[in-house]
C-alpha cells in the first residue's frame, strides 16, 4: 500500500454527503489504532482499527456484489477495518461491527458496509470484561 494515498468510496461515505477521498495515516502513538482522514476535509476524521485483533471470529458476509464492487479478487486485496468510539475510560471504548469498513489494498477503492443482519453491533465492546474469581 502506498503512504499517503487515498482511497475512493465511489458512492460517498455514509451521512458525509460529497466526501469520498479518505487516507488511512498510522500513528504509533495511538497503535493498533489509525487515522481515516478526510483529504476533501481533514476535519473529519475517524480513528479505526482491525476488529480481529479484539474479535477473532469477525466474519461479515460479504456478497459477490461487494467483491465486484470493490474489485476485490483474492482476499489479500482486502483491508477491513471498523470505526471505533473512544469513551472517557479507555476500557468502555467500542467499536461498530454493524458498518465495517471494506478497502481494496491495490485499487484504492473503499465502501462501508451497512450490515443488517442483527448478528453484529454498533456498539461492540473493545476490551474483554474481566472474570471475577
Amino acid at each position: 500500500m502506498e503512504p499517503n494515498r487515498s482511497f475512493i468510496f465511489e458512492s460517498g461515505f455514509p451521512g458525509f454527503p460529497g466526501l469520498r477521498r479518505f487516507r488511512l495515516e498510522y500513528d504509533e502513538t495511538l497503535a493498533p489504532l489509525e487515522w481515516l482522514v478526510c483529504t476533501e476535509d481533514p476535519d473529519v476524521r475517524f480513528i479505526v482499527v482491525n476488529p480481529m485483533l479484539f474479535r477473532p471470529d469477525y466474519a461479515p458476509r460479504l456478497t459477490k456484489e461487494h467483491m465486484k464492487a470493490l474489485n476485490i479478487n483474492k482476499k489479500e486485496d482486502l483491508r477491513i477495518l471498523v470505526i471505533v468510539t473512544l469513551n472517557k475510560y479507555y476500557e468502555q471504548s467500542t467499536a461498530n461491527l454493524a458498518s465495517p469498513l471494506m478497502f481494496n489494498v491495490n485499487d484504492y477503492k473503499a465502501v462501508q458496509l451497512l450490515l443488517d443482519d442483527g448478528i453484529y453491533s454498533h456498539t461492540e465492546p473493545i476490551f474483554a470484561e474481566e472474570e471475577t474469581c
